[in-house]
C-alpha cells in the first residue's frame, strides 16, 4: 500500500527507532573493545645525584663522593584480554644506564669496575594473568557484552513495535480520510435533497397546495444540510492532513491526497479463537518480548554481582630473559648466554575488608531482575485483557454494522414513503424534512460503523503483533 510504504520510509518516529537500533549495535562493538589487543610505548630519562653507598664503594673500589646516575629507558607492551578473564602481556624493555661505577676503569686483576661503560640492560618478558575466582569465566567477562546485545534486542523489539503501531495510525488515517471523503458525498447529496424540496415546495404555493412556510422549513433543512457540508468537509481536511503527518518528511499548504482501494479491502478479521490469538500475540507482540528480554537481561547482571561479590585470587605466571651488553643490539644477543629463562609463578588474593557494598549490588540485582519479571507478567496480563477487549470490540463493530445497514435500509425506504405522501397530500413538508435528516445521519452512521470495524481489526492485529505479518509487509525490507 502506497500511504504505509510512504509512512515507513519517511515517518520522524521510525527513523528516530532505526537509529537507536544502531546506536544500541554500536555499544556492542564498544563493549567488546575491551577485548581489543593493545600496544603501549613509554620512554623515561632521569638523572640524579646521591652519596655514595657500600655497594657502589665496592663496584669501583674507590671513594666517590657523589654517586651519579644517568638512566634512559624504553619499553614496549603488547597486551590482551580473553573472555574467561586471562590477560596476556609481552613486553621487552631496554635501559641505557650511565653512572659513576661504569664510568671507572675496569680492573682485570681485582675483578672490579665496569664491564661496559654505558651499560645496556634489556628484558623480554610474557606474562599471563589467570582469575581463579572473581572475573573469571565467560559470564563474567562477558555481561557487558551480552547487556549491550540484549539493549540491541530490546531496541529491535521496540522499533518492531513501533513499526507496527505507525502502520496502524497510517491505515486508520486513511480509513478515516476515506469516511471523509464518503460522508462529505452523503451530506452534499442531503443538500441536494433539501434543494429540490424547497423547489417542490415553491411550485405547490405558487399552485395553492401549500403555505410559505412550508417553503421556510425547506429552506431551513437546506441550511442545516449546507452547514453539516461544512463540518464533513473540515473533518476531511483534518484527516487528510493528519495522513500526511503521518507520512511525510515535509507539509505543503493544499497538498492533496490520493484514495485508491478501499479500507476494508486490506485487513479481514480473524478467525481464530481467543486462546489460539493468545499463543500467538505472547509469541509475536515485542512490546512483550522486550519485557522478557529485559528480565533475561536483569538476569546477566545477577549473575555478574554474584561472581564480583567472590573474593579475587588470580594465577600469575612471567617467563622471559634478560641481557647486559655494552650496546643496544648486543643486549638481546646476550639472550643467548642464558641456560634458562627467567620465571616466575605465584597467587595473588584479595578481599575487601568491609563486605557490605558488594551484599547491597547483589540485593539490587537481585530485585530488579523481580521487578523485570513482574513486569513481564503484568504486560502478559495487560495484554490479555486487551485481547479479550479487542475481539469483542470486534463482535461489537459487526453486531453494530448489520443493525446500522438495517437503519438506512428503513430510513431510504420512511423517506421515499413519506415523499409519496407529500406528494398525495397525505403528510406535511415537515415530516419530509425530518425523514431527510434522519437518512443523512444513518448514512453516516453507517459509514462510521465501517470505520469502527476497520479500526476495531487493525487494533486486534497491533495487539497480536501480526499486523505488519497480515499484510505481508517484511519488517527486513521496510528499512529496519
Amino acid at each position: 500500500m502506497y500511504w504505509v510504504m510512504r509512512g515507513l520510509k519517511h515517518n520522524f518516529n521510525m527513523q528516530i527507532g532505526r537509529m537507536e537500533v544502531e546506536n544500541a549495535e554500536d555499544r556492542v562493538e564498544i563493549a567488546l573493545g575491551a577485548f581489543a589487543p593493545r600496544a603501549s610505548t613509554s620512554a623515561r630519562y632521569s638523572k640524579s645525584e646521591r652519596a655514595q653507598n657500600r655497594q657502589e664503594f665496592f663496584a669501583i673500589n674507590q671513594i666517590a663522593p657523589i654517586f651519579e646516575e644517568e638512566v634512559a629507558s624504553l619499553e614496549v607492551r603488547l597486551e590482551d584480554s580473553y573472555a574467561y578473564g586471562t590477560r596476556v602481556s609481552l613486553s621487552t624493555s631496554t635501559n641505557r644506564i650511565e653512572n659513576t661505577t661504569n664510568q671507572s676503569v675496569f680492573n682485570p686483576n681485582t675483578f672490579t669496575g665496569p664491564r661496559f661503560s654505558p651499560e645496556y640492560q634489556t628484558r623480554t618478558q610474557l606474562q599471563v594473568v589467570q582469575p581463579l575466582l572473581q572475573n573469571r569465566g565467560r559470564e563474567a567477562n562477558l555481561a557487558a557484552t551480552n547487556l549491550a546485545r540484549s539493549e540491541v534486542l530490546g531496541a529491535e523489539y521496540e522499533l518492531r513495535s513501533q513499526f507496527e503501531r505507525v502502520i496502524a495510525d497510517i491505515l486508520i488515517a486513511y480509513a478515516e480520510t476515506e469516511f471523509g471523503l464518503a460522508n462529505l458525498k452523503v451530506k452534499e447529496d442531503a443538500v441536494l435533497l433539501a434543494d429540490d424540496l424547497v423547489d417542490q415546495n415553491r411550485r405547490r404555493v405558487e399552485e395553492g397546495m401549500m403555505s410559505q412556510i412550508d417553503v421556510i422549513q425547506a429552506e431551513a433543512r437546506r441550511a442545516e444540510a449546507q452547514e453539516e457540508v461544512v463540518g464533513a468537509r473540515t473533518f476531511l481536511m483534518e484527516r487528510r492532513n493528519r495522513l500526511l503527518e503521518l507520512t511525510g518528511g515535509d507539509y505543503t499548504f493544499g497538498q492533496e491526497v490520493r484514495i485508491g482501494a478501499s479500507a476494508s479491502t486490506l485487513l479481514s478479521a480473524p478467525t481464530q479463537e481467543r486462546l489460539e490469538l493468545a499463543g500467538e500475540m505472547l509469541a509475536s507482540n515485542a512490546i512483550y518480548q522486550a519485557a522478557l528480554a529485559r528480565a533475561e537481561a536483569e538476569g546477566i547482571r545477577v549473575a555478574f554481582a554474584k561472581n564480583q561479590i567472590l573474593p579475587q585470587l588470580d594465577l600469575e605466571a612471567t617467563i622471559g630473559y634478560n641481557g647486559l651488553e655494552g650496546s643496544f643490539g648486543q643486549s638481546y644477543s646476550d639472550y643467548s648466554n642464558r641456560s634458562t629463562p627467567d620465571w616466575s609463578v605465584g597467587l595473588v588474593f584479595s578481599i575487601p575488608l568491609d563486605r557490605t557494598a558488594d551484599r547491597a549490588q547483589m540485593s539490587v540485582a537481585k530485585r530488579v531482575q523481580r521487578q523485570a519479571l513482574l513486569t513481564a507478567k503484568q504486560t502478559e496480563v495487560q495484554l490479555l485483557v486487551l485481547l479479550d477487549n479487542s475481539v469483542s470490540d470486534v463482535e461489537a463493530a459487526r453486531e453494530r454494522i448489520g443493525f446500522v445497514q438495517e437503519s438506512v435500509r428503513l430510513a431510504e425506504e420512511a423517506l421515499r414513503s413519506e415523499e409519496r405522501r407529500l406528494a398525495s397530500g397525505l403528510t406535511t413538508s415537515y415530516n419530509v424534512l425530518n425523514q431527510q435528516r434522519d437518512l443523512s445521519f444513518a448514512r453516516t452512521r453507517g459509514l462510521a460503523a465501517e470505520v469502527e470495524l476497520f479500526r476495531a481489526v487493525t487494533q486486534l492485529y497491533v495487539v497480536t503483533g501480526l499486523l505488519s505479518d497480515q499484510l505481508n509487509f517484511d519488517v527486513s525490507t521496510a528499512g529496519l
